[in-house]
């Protein structure tokens, strides 16, 4: 079986893309860490949500529904 990997990809148009780019870089190793270390499972669904908060504070979540 060939292992999944994860890209997030955006439009980052008003975003502050060096911060931002950032953040999705983190996220997307983190996921993809994850992924590897765990090649048994059966992936049922990934979700994503996003926020600002105040001063360009982002809060990215992504959300893996997963079977062991």
């Amino acid at each position: 079986m060939k292992s999944m990997h994860v890209k997030i990809f955006y439009d980052g148009g008003h975003i502050p893309s060096d911060r931002f780019e950032s953040i999705i870089s983190n996220l997307e190793h983190k996921i993809n860490t994850w992924l590897e270390e765990n090649p048994d499972i059966e992936i049922i669904n990934i979700l994503q949500s996003e926020s600002q908060g105040a001063e360009n504070a982002w809060n990215l979540t992504m959300t893996v529904f997963y079977r062991q």
